[in-house]
């Protein structure tokens, strides 16, 4: 299809004209301006792609995204081993599934490029008792492993992989490749002063030493594929590091490298490897503002004057529209593509996608933790079967208990399939303990992913009560065939500490507020290890609160994936929170309360306390299936959610989905 072709609006079309207009590169068209960027998702193993993995980006082009990249941190070399699960380029036996994805990806109009990198001393040897190769011996304040310097030769071999890596891409029908540096990967490595200390022709402080490496892996690649092939390069646009490379300072390592005439695209986020906290940035949360890096892209096209993609909690069209008509060529909408696969048909046409929410767990969260990429509200991504629903044999008569996200999934999914769908809710509004999470900075989205549930169960037929709360027998008369309870959890009551200190369960302070205390000193007791002690001590702090947190965890917020969590101790931080770990709470009496050290087995006071709230503690609340099944024993009674076992938003999702798919 021509680029006029593609001007062409469609029917129904928004008015999203920047979005959606076409551009080329090396003469090769993209439809639009939607770009998934490269990551890993940690299905496959030993560096293999797994065919899961060539399906799901496959699907990324079906639901019209125009250039597909896939594989973060993709190997190009045995001696840097392929992190997060992802895969290694270097190895022959993915050549099958490579032709495989370009094949899928084309049938769909859209372009694919995969990333390719080599991490340095960004990683561990652990698994392979390899050492770390790096440009100087400094650890990275992550990893801490401290590396081997690379001689001049393995520098070579490593320009070498590089071009071979390429080459294999476009052999096996590739459009292009994306070099990266972004993350604090060998390439950043070399070009960093605070790391590079070497004295020869790739060191000695100079911005031309420093980039000599990035620059022969450019022209290798370059050397090394036809005029067609792209060759993108992936940066950082600020370090977000205190004393570290700010955008001026990228922009002139952009130039340098971009001298070679080598890069097609210049793709930007931010972050660097180097702390805890600068990582946090490589994929904003949502405690980082949508947008975050946008006009900083901005900036590198005018300096640069490269096409350029920006990433960085781009996850509306609206903000993404205006975005390229304000210079940013191409826009990364990652999260909201893994959010809704159809974000861009939808957006093309006035729909409105299933929202992302920022939290991260789902995705990048869980490979930080070495688990596999699902996403928190789009529970397709981890069953891909629950995202195309079969009509039911039979229509049934479908009551779900609760309107909670895994109420909405079921009640959703189960319309969807042709069933009579009634769903009950005892609060006025539906989202449940969602809606409640919702309340914390930065997470406006919530709302807009539970409204967007409401609308969907609603317009596939499902009747919606809210501010009612029956007895099993007035449930019963609404006769139904088959029961979904989604009827969320509560505190333990063995959990409230005894004594004279008021202790409450902390959906009771977000819901309620904070109750009258003679003292404005609280404890916050936690087993959760999640968002709900932050949360409750930043609520209790703007209250006028001095907060103590104490957690049987190693480390408040020990649960928190490593994106989030920086974030997270910042704010208790700056807000005077004492953060204690290894305790947990025994009782109270007039003058405070009592904690215990998980380890030395001995009590610790806190004088002066007034209130103390509970986080974690939890347990199901099935009463009503109780009753159900002792009213009408041949009832199926489906427990989905925190009602069968209080956890995380992703599980509540996945159960509430999977009820419905199944029902």
């Amino acid at each position: 299809m021509s680029v006029e072709q593609l001007k062409r609006p469609a029917e129904g079309a928004t008015d999203f004209k920047h979005l959606f207009s076409p551009m080329e590169l090396r003469g090769k068209v993209l439809r639009n301006r939607i770009v998934s960027t490269p990551h890993a998702a940690g299905w496959g193993r030993d560096g293999l792609i797994d065919a899961r993995e060539v399906d799901y980006h496959v699907r990324k082009a079906a639901g019209g995204c125009a250039l597909v990249m896939t594989f973060g941190s993709a190997s190009v070399d045995p001696t840097t081993a392929a992190s997060y699960g992802s895969i290694s380029l270097w190895d022959e036996r993915n050549e099958p599934a490579l032709r495989a994805l370009a094949d899928g990806v084309h049938g769909h109009g859209a372009l694919v490029m995969s990333q390719m990198t080599h991490m340095g001393r960004r990683g561990t040897s652990t698994l392979t008792g390899v050492p770390l190769r790096a440009p100087s011996d400094l650890p990275e304040g992550v990893h801490l492993e401290v590396p081997v310097p690379l001689t001049i030769p393995e520098i070579h071999a490593i320009v070498d992989r590089f071009a071979d890596a390429a080459a294999r891409l476009e052999r096996c029908g590739w459009d292009g490749c994306e070099v990266t540096s972004l993350g604090g990967h060998l390439i950043e490595q070399f070009f960093d002063p605070m790391i590079n200390t070497r004295t020869d022709e790739y060191g000695g402080g100079s911005l031309e030493n420093r980039t000599r490496f990035g620059r022969e892996v450019l022209e290798a690649v370059r050397a090394a594929v036809s005029e067609t092939f792209v060759v993108g390069f992936r940066m950082a646009a600020d370090q977000c590091l205190t004393g570290g490379l700010d955008t001026d300072g990228m922009i002139e390592v952009a130039q340098s490298l971009a001298s070679t005439g080598a890069i097609d695209v210049l793709s930007v986020s931010g972050g660097t490897g180097a702390s805890r906290l600068s990582t946090a940035y490589f994929v904003p949360g949502d405690q980082l503002p949508e947008g975050v890096f946008n006009e900083r892209a901005r900036r590198f096209r005018e300096a640069v004057g490269v096409p350029v993609i920006v990433a960085g909690r781009n996850v509306e069209p609206a903000m993404a529209d205006a975005t390229v008509a304000g210079g940013v060529d191409l826009i990364a909408m990652t999260r909201a593509i893994i959010a809704d696969p159809d974000l861009p048909k939808k957006a093309r046409t006035g729909q409105t996608a299933r929202p992302c929410i920022g939290i991260n767990e789902g995705c990048i969260g869980r490979l930080y933790t070495s688990r596999p990429m699902w996403c928190s509200v789009n529970p397709g991504i981890r069953e891909p079967d629950l995202a195309e629903l079969v009509p039911a044999e039979i229509a049934a008569q479908v009551v779900v208990v609760g309107g909670g996200v895994a109420g909405l999934e079921a009640a959703r999914g189960a319309a969807l399939r042709g069933h009579s769908v009634v769903l009950l809710e005892r609060r006025p509004q539906l989202g449940g303990r969602a809606r409640l999470a919702g309340t914390r900075r930065g997470r406006e989205r919530w709302e807009l992913y539970i409204d967007w549930l409401q609308r969907e169960a609603e317009a596939a037929g499902a009747e919606l009560r809210t501010g009612v709360e029956l007895t099993a027998q007035d449930v019963l008369a609404i006769e139904p065939d088959v029961m979904i309870l989604a009827t969320g959890s509560e505190l333990r009551p063995s959990a409230a500490l005894p004594g004279p200190v008021p202790s409450i369960d902390v959906d009771v302070l977000i819901e309620h507020g904070v109750p009258q205390v003679e003292s404005r000193s609280a404890l916050v007791v936690d087993d959760e290890g999640g968002f709900l002690a932050p949360t409750a001590a930043e609520r209790l702090v703007a209250e006028g609160f001095t907060v103590e947190i104490v957690t049987t965890h190693p480390v408040v917020g020990a649960e928190i994936d490593p994106t989030q969590q920086p974030f997270v101790f910042q704010s208790l931080g700056r807000a005077g929170v004492v953060m204690t770990p290894h305790l947990s709470g025994v009782s109270s009496d007039d003058q405070g309360v009592t904690v215990r050290n998980l380890y030395t087995e001995l009590d610790e006071r806190r004088d002066g306390v007034g209130l103390v709230v509970m986080c974690g503690h939890r347990r199901g609340v099935v009463g009503l299936r109780d009753q159900l099944t002792a009213l009408q024993p041949a009832l199926p009674v489906v427990v989905v959610g925190d009602a069968l076992s209080p956890r995380t938003l992703l599980d509540a999702v996945a159960e509430g989905a999977r009820a419905g798919a199944e029902v």
